[in-house]
């Protein structure tokens, strides 16, 4: 596979905001552009040249509206009107660089986040941005930040696993899973992570490869004890 330059991996991509109406572009990655290299224990995926995970934010520039793309589409009438109220007024558009960068992303991430609280979204949503903004800043080399948001990610996955319906964010349930264990080796629950994998991995319906991500994850356990 080609390594492409980051700007031949970007396009613009038309939107039509289910909040306010109006069309917009977003920037998006051309498919089979971005070269998969390696997932972090807790299923980070990082690329070259470019990360699409720094564009998963769709940001209305007119009445800043964001949500990660899964969601965007995904509101209701009582939302909207909770974007329009709390969202809306103190909006202030923004330039961003056709390349984006990890602080651009965090930037975007935690707008999202602030539309989140304001249309009430379920634990599950608000965890998973919680995840890529911990992925964002472990990026960044930020460790306590990166932490402190696996801590709000770990819990909120927890109760969305017992609350809400699966698949969330695009996760289904053996994934979920495995997450919440790898979170909770790097946030210190060794012991519920191990619970986790034991249960995960008689599993039927697993593929070879995911039970080999799993024994390696409770090999690193033991071999942190």
């Amino acid at each position: 596979m080609p390594v492409y330059k980051p700007e031949e991996c970007i396009y613009d991509k038309s939107y039509s905001c289910p909040v306010c109406g109006e069309d917009f572009k977003a920037k998006q990655i051309r498919k089979g552009r971005a070269k998969f290299i390696s997932n972090d224990d807790d299923l980070k995926p990082n690329y070259i040249p470019v990360q699409p995970d720094y564009y998963d934010v769709i940001l209305c520039d007119h009445c800043g509206y964001a949500a990660i793309s899964s969601k965007f589409e995904t509101i209701s009438l009582s939302q909207q009107e909770a974007i329009e109220k709390e969202i809306t007024p103190k909006y202030q558009k923004k330039s961003y660089p056709d390349i984006y960068d990890v602080d651009t992303a965090i930037e975007r991430y935690k707008h999202a986040l602030e539309n989140c609280e304001a249309k009430k979204s379920k634990a599950g949503e608000k965890s998973y941005i919680h995840l890529k903004l911990a992925w964002s800043y472990r990026d960044k080399k930020d460790k306590s930040s990166e932490i402190e948001h696996l801590k709000i990610a770990y819990e909120g996955f927890n109760e969305a696993f017992t609350t809400e319906k699966l698949p969330i964010c695009g996760l289904d349930e053996n994934t979920l899973l495995y997450i919440i264990a790898a979170i909770g080796i790097e946030i210190g629950y060794e012991e519920e992570s191990i619970r986790i994998l034991s249960r995960l991995i008689v599993k039927k319906n697993l593929s070879s490869r995911f039970k080999e991500k799993i024994s390696a994850l409770r090999d690193k356990i033991k071999d942190n004890s």
